[in-house]
């Protein structure tokens, strides 16, 4: 009797792998994203497509000449200009106008240490002129906190910031803005 061989003693391997991976749930966070992008793309396509469908406001028809009564041809004529020179100035945006405010950039106030140790708070008033660039000119206290060192803290704080300048018809102007400084120690 010969030996048998490794394959002879060998059954077929007739398991197969039967298992399978969990399915990965798609994100609440990601399917509300798209949500939202498949709104402001619609609404941004309805908006555009409403401007495109406005029909075109039609230019006055010129008015005609009559020989015969020149006169009042004339005061038609004057009274298109003033018409047209009314929705002229009807369609032009208002002049912009704004009071002065603090850029969003501009950096906290130093807290004084001596201040925050001894847990002591308030809030500072200033007032600070602003040139026509935005930048502050003179700063001065209108309201004390009651501690000398939170008043120079604001003071010297607002001095290094920068402003959107006020607006009067459209141009820059030079202005005062008060700005509250709070301090609240944690």
């Amino acid at each position: 009797m010969s030996m048998p061989t490794n394959n002879e003693y060998r059954t077929a391997n007739t398991e197969q792998d039967t298992t399978v991976e969990p399915r990965r749930s798609t994100s609440p966070v990601l399917l509300m994203l798209l949500a939202f992008a498949v709104t402001a793309a619609a609404l941004i396509w309805w908006t555009q497509s409403r401007r495109a469908t406005e029909a075109p406001v039609a230019a006055l028809p010129a008015p005609v000449m009559d020989d015969a009564n020149p006169p009042a041809s004339e005061r038609a004529a004057a009274a298109n200009e003033r018409t047209r020179a009314e929705r002229v100035a009807a369609t032009r945006p208002a002049p912009i106008s704004r009071d002065a405010r603090p850029m969003a950039g501009n950096a906290e106030p130093k807290y004084p240490a001596a201040m925050l140790r001894a847990g002591v708070g308030g809030t500072v008033v200033v007032v600070a002129e602003v040139d026509a660039q935005g930048n502050p000119v003179d700063v001065r206290v209108v309201e004390r906190s009651g501690e000398r060192d939170l008043d120079r803290a604001a003071v010297n704080a607002v001095r290094q910031w920068r402003f959107e300048p006020a607006m009067r018809n459209g141009k820059a102007i030079a202005t005062s803005v008060k700005v509250p400084v709070d301090f609240k120690p944690i």
